[in-house]
């Protein structure tokens, strides 16, 4: 019976939310380009959306899906979640818009966390 379980969560993740992760990033890159009149930025931070679109995936995929089947998803489970989304955005982030970020909106570590955190926030709606 268990087994049925975990694999109708499957198909239902598989189905459900990973198309809407990737509409969710979506949405948030044309937002933010909507904003923006400046191609340079626009471009910068169309990149910096699709890494933190791109690393909310990556971590659903590898670490969240796994723990939610297993039904020991909880909140230090979800603090790191959010702990290796960082580092994987950090990591994909060039040193240009690093700086871009940090001389527009200042605290590079708290941009990324409120990106994340804004992505998984459209996923839920």
């Amino acid at each position: 019976m268990n087994e049925v379980i975990t694999s109708i969560i499957s198909i239902v993740v598989t189905t459900v939310v990973l198309p809407l992760i990737t509409l969710g990033g979506t949405k948030l890159i044309q937002y933010l380009n909507s904003k923006i009149k400046d191609e340079n930025a626009k471009r910068i931070l169309t990149s910096i959306g699709t890494s933190v679109e791109r690393a909310v995936r990556v971590v659903f995929q590898t670490y969240v899906e796994s723990l939610k089947k297993s039904g020991t998803f909880d909140k230090e489970a979800q603090k790191t979640a959010l702990v290796i989304a960082k580092q994987e955005v950090m990591r994909e982030l060039d040193i240009e818009a690093k700086e871009f970020i940090v001389n527009n909106y200042g605290d590079l570590n708290a941009f990324i966390t409120n990106q994340i955190e804004a992505t998984i926030s459209l996923l839920k709606k």
